[in-house]
This record gives C-alpha cells, sequence and structure tokens, in this order.
C-alpha cells in the first residue's frame, strides 16, 4: 500500500511510503525557502505527487501526525508571544492585553482543571481540524482518500521503535520527549513484537522542553529552533559554578515521586508559563553560566528517567525520538549508562519525523508485516541534478560549469589543497543536519577554517562546533565509542557527541575547543557510496580519513535543494568551489551589472585557509 504521511504542524513535512519501506520525504521549508515552516506542506505535498503521480487512485491512505493539528502560526507569532510571556501579570493588567493575562492565569491552574480545559479545546477543534485536512487534500488533487490521525508521542516512538528496533523479539524501552504534542510533553512505552505499549505519560505543563526553550529566549535566541546554540554555548562555563546554576532549575522539575517514569513541575505555573521566574532568578547570572546550568540540569535528569525505567523493568534498550533527543551531549550520558545494552535515537527526531512514525503505524494497522518496515538511511529528498539545465540557463552569465570524470577525487584534491568545497550532490538528505550531500566541506586538520567559514560563509555564532564526518572503519581512531551504541553502522546520522582520542589533532577544527567532544557522523560504504569515496580518496592524499562538514545554507535559511538553491548561495558567499553532482562550478571573474556580490577572490579564500 502507498501512504503519505504529514506534519502540518511545527517544521511542516511529509513522507511517502509502499508498504514499510520509505521512498521519499521531504521537509516544507526546502521548497519554500523559509525555515521552520508551520503549518500544512502545501508545497511537499505537490512535489511529491508531482514525483510519484500520485493521486485518488493509488494513494491508499494520508496518515497525519498528531490527533489534533497543532494552532497555526508563524514563527513571528511564536515569538510575540514568548515576549508576552516574559511580562507579569500586572505588566499584561497595565498594557490592557487582556488574552494576555487570560493565558498567564491559566498556566497557574491546577493540572486536574488544565488538562479538561485543553481536552475540552482539543475537542472543539478537532472537526474543525479535519474539515481544513480535507480542504488541503482537496486542492492538492488528493480529495476522498482515507485520512488516519495518531496521537504526537505514538508517532515519536514509532519512528523509533520500527525504524531502529535491534530485533522484533526482544523488549525495548521507548522514550519520547518534547515540548508538546496532543496535550503530552514525554511517554515511556515497552515496545515488543512489534507492539508499543504505553507505560507513562507526562501532561505538557511539565515540559523539560519548554524549560530549555524558555532559557534559549531569554538568552536573546530564538525558541524552538536555537536550542542546539544553547548546548554550544555548554561546555564553556566553570564546571563547578554550572552545578550550582543546575540545581536552581532542579527547583523547577523533577521525577514524580509517585511515578518515576513521568515528570512533575514542583513550581505553581505550567513550564511554557515560567519566563518571569527565571528572569528573577537568574538576574545576575551570566549567560554561559545559564546555559552550562540548564544543560547540566537536563542531562542529569534525563539520565536518572531513563535508569529508573531501565531499574523498575529490567529492559536495558533503549530508544529515544522528540525533540529533547536533538541534545547530542544529553544522548551521549546516556549512552555511557551502567548496565545500558543498546541505546539509539531516530535521527532528526523533532517533529518533521512524526509522518515516519505515522506511516509505519498505519502500515501495522492495516495488516502490513513487520518486517516490511525498512529504514536505512535520510538520503530521501529530490536529487541534485534534476535542476542543472535550469540553473545554467538562469546562471550561465555568473559562473562557469566545468564537467568532471571523478568528481568525488576532484573534490578530495581540492580539500587537501586547503579549498572549502560545497557539495551538492545525489539526493538531498531529510531533516536538520547536512550528511555529506548538501554540505560545505573542509580539512578538519586546519583551525582556521572555523573561522574563515564562519566569516565568509555561514556567520554562525563563533562558539558554536563544526562535525567531523570520518569513514565509519577509522571512526575508532578519531573518538570513543560506547558500546551501547548499535555496532553495525554507528552513528550515521550525528545524533551522538563522542569524547575524542589523542588523533583529536586531525579533526581539530571539528572538535569542540572547550570540552575536546565532537558530534561524528560515521560515513558507511552502503548508506551514502559517494560521499564513502571523496573521504576515502581525501584519506589517501593525505592520511587523513575524516572531514569536516556543516550545512550548505547561510545563516537562518533551509538547506539548499537542487542546483539552483546552491548556485544562488555560492554568489552570495565567499565560497569559490562548488560541486553539483558532476559539475566544478566557480564565479566568473568578469561580472555582470547588477549580479550578486562573490565575496573574495579565489586566491584570497585559499590563502586565509592555509593560515
Amino acid at each position: 500500500m502507498l501512504m503519505l504521511g504529514i506534519n502540518e504542524g511545527f517544521d511542516a513535512s511529509v513522507v511517502l511510503s509502499r508498504d514499510g519501506t520509505i521512498l521519499f520525504a521531504v521537509q516544507e521549508e526546502r521548497l519554500t525557502r523559509e525555515k521552520g515552516t508551520i503549518g500544512f506542506p502545501t508545497q511537499a505535498v505537490l512535489h511529491c505527487i508531482k514525483q510519484y503521480d500520485l493521486s485518488a487512485y493509488n494513494l491508499h491512505h494520508v496518515c497525519l501526525s498528531n490527533l489534533c493539528s497543532p494552532k497555526s502560526e508563524t514563527r513571528n507569532e511564536l515569538l510575540l508571544e514568548y515576549a508576552r510571556r516574559g511580562r507579569s501579570g500586572r505588566e499584561l493588567l497595565h498594557m490592557s492585553d487582556l488574552s494576555g493575562s487570560v493565558v498567564r492565569l491559566a498556566g497557574m491552574l491546577p493540572g486536574s482543571i488544565e488538562n479538561r480545559m485543553r481536552g475540552w479545546q482539543a475537542t472543539r477543534r478537532g472537526a474543525t481540524n479535519n474539515r481544513m485536512i480535507t480542504e488541503h487534500l482537496a486542492r492538492c488533487g488528493l480529495d476522498g482518500i482515507p485520512v488516519s490521525r495518531f496521537h504526537h508521542h505514538s508517532n515519536h516512538a514509532a519512528s523509533a521503535y520500527y525504524g531502529l528496533r535491534k530485533n522484533w523479539h526482544e523488549r525495548h524501552l521507548v522514550f519520547t520527549l518534547d515540548g508538546g504534542g496532543d496535550d503530552a510533553c514525554a511517554h515511556v512505552y515497552m515496545a515488543e513484537n512489534g507492539a508499543l505499549r504505553l507505560l507513562a505519560s507526562t501532561p505538557t505543563g511539565h515540559s523539560l522542553g519548554n524549560v530549555y526553550a524558555a532559557v534559549t529566549h531569554m538568552l536573546g535566541m530564538r525558541p524552538h529552533e536555537h536550542e542546539y546554540k544553547v548546548m554550544g554555548l555548554a561546555p564553556y562555563a566553570d564546571p563547578e559554578q554550572a552545578g550550582l546554576q543546575a540545581q536552581t532549575f532542579a527547583r523547577y522539575l523533577d521525577l514524580d515521586p509517585a511515578n518515576l517514569l513521568r515528570f512533575r513541575r514542583t513550581i505553581p505555573e505550567r513550564t511554557s508559563a515560567i519566563l518571569p521566574r527565571l528572569l528573577q532568578d537568574f538576574r545576575l547570572v551570566r549567560f554561559d553560566l545559564i546555559a552550562a546550568g540548564l544543560q547540566r540540569f537536563t542531562e542529569d535528569l534525563l539520565v536518572r528517567w531513563i535508569a529508573a525505567a531501565m531499574a523498575s523493568t529490567g529492559v536495558r534498550k533503549v530508544l529515544g525520538a522528540g525533540g529533547v533527543f536533538m541534545n547530542v551531549k544529553a544522548n551521549q550520558r546516556i549512552a555511557e549508562l551502567p548496565g545500558l545494552e543498546y541505546f539509539d535515537v531516530f535521527p532528526s527526531c523533532g517533529d518533521e519525523t512524526l509522518p515516519f512514525g505515522a506511516v509505519w503505524q498505519c502500515h501495522v494497522r492495516h495488516g502490513g508485516a513487520l518486517d516490511d518496515i525498512r529504514f536505512d538511511h535520510l538520503y530521501l529528498g529530490p536529487d541534485a541534478g534534476t535542476d542543472v539545465s535550469e540553473a545554467r540557463a538562469r546562471y550561465g552569465q555568473m559562473v562557469e560549469f566545468q564537467e568532471l570524470d571523478d568528481p568525488e577525487l576532484r573534490t578530495a584534491e581540492l580539500l587537501a589543497q586547503g579549498r572549502i568545497v560545497a557539495r551538492c550532490s545525489g539526493r538531498m538528505e531529510f531533516g536538520a543536519r547536512a550528511l555529506g550531500n548538501r554540505s560545505i566541506l573542509a580539512d578538519p586538520s586546519r583551525p582556521s577554517v572555523v573561522q574563515t567559514i564562519n566569516r565568509l560563509i555561514k556567520q554562525r555564532d563563533f562558539w558554536m562546533p563544526f562535525a567531523p564526518a570520518v569513514l565509519g572503519e577509522r571512526a575508532g581512531q578519531y573518538v570513543h565509542i560506547p558500546l551501547s551504541l548499535p555496532q553495525v553502522r554507528i552513528s550515521p546520522h550525528m545524533m551522538h557527541a563522542f569524547h575524542t582520542t589523542e588523533q583529536r589533532a586531525e579533526l581539530a577544527a571539528a572538535v569542540h575547543c572547550a570540552d575536546a567532544t565532537a558530534r561524528a557522523q560515521m560515513v558507511w560504504k552502503e548508506l551514502t557510496p559517494s560521499f564513502y569515496r571523496l573521504i576515502e580518496a581525501f584519506g589517501r592524499l593525505t592520511g587523513r580519513w575524516v572531514v569536516l562538514n556543516t550545512s550548505f545554507n547561510l545563516h537562518g535559511f533551509p538547506i539548499v535543494g537542487g542546483a539552483c538553491d546552491a548556485i544562488d548561495v555560492f554568489l552570495k558567499s565567499g565560497l569559490d568551489d562548488l560541486v553539483v553532482d558532476r559539475w566544478l562550478i566557480r564565479k566568473r571573474e568578469t561580472r555582470t551589472v547588477g549580479s550578486p556580490a562573490s565575496g573574495p577572490s579565489r586566491g584570497e579564500l585559499s590563502d586565509q585557509s592555509q593560515h
């Protein structure tokens, strides 16, 4: 059966599955070029329809990622709401912001009343949501197709279990944790023989994800987007002082003494309404200490949560999904838990991956075989070469194209010379992280490339580390690998951080300078053969079997899609080498009037990368 999974909330996305195997997946942002697009993924659905000739005659089911569609809002509306949350009730009344005052009062309601009100609201919205979905599908030419909804957290759990289980007959614990969805922020499941059984659920008012989002906002960054920046900042602070700040956060939220598989806030207000408290408690605390305290608290709480579940069930195989598990430093702590036998996290496990769980649940619900469910990698998007002809027509006066006999070898040669190369090749990666096919690459043994990439290309925050991509068979030379991780195809999707070995000088530009950890992607030949060949060629030339990998995009914009996107970013940056499939693309020396600025010359960029 052919099934279309849709996430119509944060990070809108679609997934197409046939008999349990994923054929195609793409995020709406890659097509709209608006980062983190919220709402129904119209462009992604239309792209999928066109590419696979979908219609009401061959598409069997549409699978939705939530029981009740999330509130429709823009990123700016979300930021305005966070600004409102930071004001006191007295300030809101003084500003005649009655709706804000009501929201603030609602945040103080007892949990039982809060849950009943939210349930009533969800029921009231349900019929409207269903009509809207039907209308959206009809406008895309998909009217009359059966639509199934699945609980937000069951989709997270299903993505992890069906996609990553060690085998079907052994029991696994599956943990989901995020800001919230379908009135829950965390679930714990027992998974066995293809079935998921809910053990515990935590209501959204007790959300660890919302604490992290609120701190992200307080530190001047975008909540539900820049949490990774807070995580990257944390290691710079003094560990002892970080521990003291973690104690403050521990007074807000803890494990429920009545059931250690749930979280329980120990303050009156919901964690989504915590900003005034944070501003008071941390008013004289340095920003790096706040970040470090929050990260320490998050790691400690997650480790205790998972350890408690293992102790109460005796199950030592653990899987995770949901936005909080994007925290690779927390994942590192979990992987090192004593007694843990098996641990993995579904790649890019924010809301964008909810449709994976939805289509797999629908497959099982309609009698599909468990062994048909297959997941190997995230190279599931459009191919880079589909719009090369269009790109040549649009940008031919600004760039020159050179066809390559061996693009992987040529890219490796450029990297060995100290060049910084953008690569757009093969099918686009799905999710938050570039995995070689839509990446900017460099020699990681040259620390200067960090400054060069940040200044001329990415405009990233100075404290953020880059990531290494290393041949899977060689990974043990560079990082220490916990035995709990799957020992076949270890860490192919950058979901774990690792302590580095004494050979860390070979990847110095891709190591966090404060704690010497690395968010490594291990590259396996059977999953991505062309990227594997590139790193292999670089290794033969240099003796270093690792490259620096960062996403191919400008700061604040989505990762590039095809050739046109790649060349557009190329022209707006200081990059001078771009490889699109078999084409090496460079800026012409003579610019046409009104064309985008190219940044420094090739010689300038090369010189800077050598220092």
